[in-house]
């Protein structure tokens, strides 16, 4: 009966997705000009989080999200080239995004929680960028100053902060008139460190050999092996899974980040050898809507290699 029910959940959220967020999505996008594929397929992913937001309320949402993740990946693309990040077209889109939040219904209690999300996004990805070419002392030093539990391993608390998802979600928070602070605050906590953490490593997993080859800082590469991956990620993924029962729509945040890993997980770099007992043990973990969901999105990358072209694949919730 829990297999039948998120499943349901995981169908239901895709089907929103696809109907009334990422056609929404694909016309913001276009407003703002042509963007990079990689780009496009991040906006895309993190647009998910309009379907927590009521129906009514989704567009202004959208819109935030998509402006707020263009914003974050041109300041992420600034400080890889070692630009200044104080260009006027990253200032333009920040402010557009906070013009949409601030209309909407639980603004006042959402943007304490919402702005710390985007600050510490900032700053942790500026030292992720730091530490590819000076070492990772300063990341370190940073995420020790974060007040998470000690359980958490230096590399998973900056690897969460780094993740934009925990101000997508509360963006969505923000369009729900019953939002309050408390509400908000429990949202937070729980996509920072957790769902954070566990998109950014598994976003780092498909790119391990890459970057190895690259020299490129990577945060999967911080565990000694592929058995210590497994078994942090699989707490990692378990303790998102009961934080979640207590929020708002519980059923709709488990199917995102069932959606989410299941992105990561259809993915062909998924299965080496390294990979595969990760792979395994996510699967086992956040359930078999995860399982419904990568096959949905092996099935939708196969038909975007079949036709050249596309402004990017839509991974879907």
């Amino acid at each position: 009966m829990q297999a039948a029910r998120e499943i349901a959940a995981a169908a239901s959220a895709l089907l929103a997705y696809l109907t009334t967020v990422l056609p929404r999505v694909r016309r913001e996008l276009r407003r703002l000009g042509p963007l990079p594929e990689e780009k496009v397929r991040n906006v895309e992913a993190v647009a998910v989080f309009a379907t927590l937001a009521p129906r009514r309320r989704r567009a202004a949402v959208v819109r935030a999200i998509v402006l707020l993740q263009v914003a974050i990946d041109l300041r992420d693309e600034l400080e890889e080239a070692g630009e200044d990040v104080c260009d006027p077209l990253l200032g333009d889109l920040r402010e557009r995004s906070r013009n949409e939040v601030s209309g909407l219904p639980s603004h006042d209690s959402v943007n304490p929680w919402l702005q710390a999300a985007v600050l510490r996004c900032a700053e942790a990805q500026s030292l992720t960028h730091r530490a590819a070419r000076e070492g990772p002392e300063a990341l370190h030093r940073w995420a020790r100053r974060q007040q998470q539990p000690t359980w958490y391993r230096w590399w998973e608390v900056a690897a969460g902060a780094t993740s934009s998802v925990a101000a997508h979600a509360l963006i969505a928070a923000a369009a729900d008139p019953d939002t309050n602070a408390t509400n908000a605050g429990y949202i937070a906590i729980t996509y920072n460190p957790l769902i954070g953490a566990l998109t950014v490593l598994l976003d780092d997993l498909v790119d391990l050999e890459e970057d190895r080859l690259a020299g490129e800082h990577n945060y999967v590469g911080y565990y000694t092996d592929s058995e210590e991956a497994s078994n942090r990620l699989g707490r990692i993924a378990n303790r998102s899974r009961e934080l979640i029962e207590s929020l708002p729509r519980a059923r709709r945040h488990q199917a995102i980040v069932a959606g989410v890993a299941a992105f990561y997980l259809s993915d062909r770099r998924a299965q080496t050898p390294y990979a595969q007992p990760i792979r395994e043990r996510m699967f086992e973990t956040l359930g078999p809507g995860t399982k419904v969901l990568a096959g949905f999105m092996r099935v939708r990358r196969l038909r975007e290699r079949k036709r050249p072209g596309q402004a990017g694949s839509s991974p879907g919730p």
